[in-house]
């Protein structure tokens, strides 16, 4: 679909090429007569053409000048999108709004007899990862964002996330560099240590070179709205 100045250049160059047809038929004609036009006749009309010759070289050179600007217009105005489209896509990522990939390691807690493992620890877990650098987080399959809830189930008989209840194995998956997070996990007196220590639980961790973790859910605002300038 052609832009306004799209048409507006394409109008100009058709009536260009319509104004120099124009003026070669013009031309044929007086020059078909020139044997009955006298020196002074003909030396004012080869002035006259040569004015109207460089004034439609000069007209030729601005439209090619403007749709330089044009072009180039175009070009900063699909950098800026580009980069807008760049930007938007960090922050639906960082707000788990779109699927992400990527390499990263995968906590697994099974099933255990102590029933030591608490909403809690699941918090200081993600937290963990968080700093260790994660960009993504999935509990379960279930997205953890800024807004996501983690509480226990009636009788502390297992985990909710976002008012889902989740069972063993549970599974927390990281995307970021595994090596790091794996590191960053598993530091000396670290949530994954006294799990393991005082707890008992086997929690196992295995790197991975890429997962999927799905969308989060969007987010309704009913009462929280931008400020108008």
């Amino acid at each position: 679909m052609f832009r306004k100045w799209q048409f507006a250049l394409t109008f100009t160059f058709v009536l260009l090429g319509i104004l120099l047809s124009f003026q070669f038929r013009t031309q044929q004609a007086l020059l078909n007569d020139l044997s009955s036009q006298s020196t002074e006749t003909l030396t004012a009309m080869a002035k006259n053409l040569n004015q109207k010759h460089y004034q439609l070289i000069r007209e030729v050179w601005d439209l090619r000048t403007q749709q330089k600007r044009l072009e180039s217009s175009v070009s900063e105005e699909k950098t800026l999108a580009e980069t807008m489209q760049i930007e938007i896509d960090k922050l639906n990522i960082a707000n788990g709004l779109s699927p992400v990939e990527g390499p990263g390691i995968i906590l697994i807690i099974p099933e255990n007899n102590s029933d030591a493992f608490f909403y809690q620890n699941m918090i200081d877990i993600i937290n963990e990862l968080w700093n260790a650098g994660a960009e993504a987080v999935a509990v379960n399959g279930i997205r953890v964002t800024n807004h996501t809830s983690i509480l226990p189930a009636e009788e502390f008989s297992g985990i909710l996330v976002n008012g889902t209840k989740i069972t063993y194995p549970y599974e927390v998956s990281a995307i970021g560099e595994p090596s790091t997070l794996n590191n960053g996990i598993s530091i000396p007196q670290g949530i994954v240590e006294n799990l393991r220590n005082f707890y008992k639980i086997p929690l196992e961790i295995k790197q991975v070179e890429r997962m999927e973790l799905p969308a989060a859910k969007p987010i309704n605002f009913k009462y929280a709205k931008p400020v108008k300038e």
